[in-house]
């Protein structure tokens, strides 16, 4: 099963906040960065790739959003 939302990260206020959700049984982290529509969401199996993989769907989610607005 899915557990609760277990960290929001924030690192900037333009930015999404990124949300970090711990899958069971295998500890892997589902990282999910904005919200619907515009939503990007990635599974990572350690967490010294958390950090790394919320920049990268942030700066998707930034490129997105500029598309959206034209």
């Amino acid at each position: 099963m899915n557990s609760a939302p277990s960290f929001v990260m924030k690192p900037d206020s333009a930015l999404p906040i990124a949300k970090l959700r711990m899958l069971e049984p295998d500890a892997r982290i589902m990282i999910t960065v904005g919200e619907h529509p515009l939503q990007f969401r990635s599974i990572v199996s350690s967490h010294h790739l958390v950090e790394e993989r919320i920049i990268r769907l942030q700066s998707y989610w930034l490129k997105a959003n500029q598309k959206q607005e034209l």
